[in-house]
């Protein structure tokens, strides 16, 4: 798993996206971490508490902190 990243690419208002299902989310989602975004999301998309993060094929866990450009999905 990767862990939380820090430093000028997690500044906070840079874009990336979102999607779960057929839900696709682009925005200011750099800086913030998997938590933050799955708790904006879970009630309007409907994603669950124990669904899992990836960026690419790579598993990510809750700590883990957006980059902007980067593509997360539940």
């Amino acid at each position: 798993m990767e862990q939380a990243s820090t430093g000028p690419a997690a500044a906070s208002g840079g874009q990336a996206q979102v999607r779960f299902g057929v839900y696709n989310q682009p925005g200011n989602h750099a800086g913030k971490t998997v938590k933050e975004v799955r708790d904006s999301f879970s009630k309007l998309w409907g994603i669950p508490a124990d669904a899992s993060a990836y960026k690419g094929k790579d598993k990510v866990d809750e700590n883990y902190v957006i980059q902007a450009g980067e593509s997360l999905e539940f």
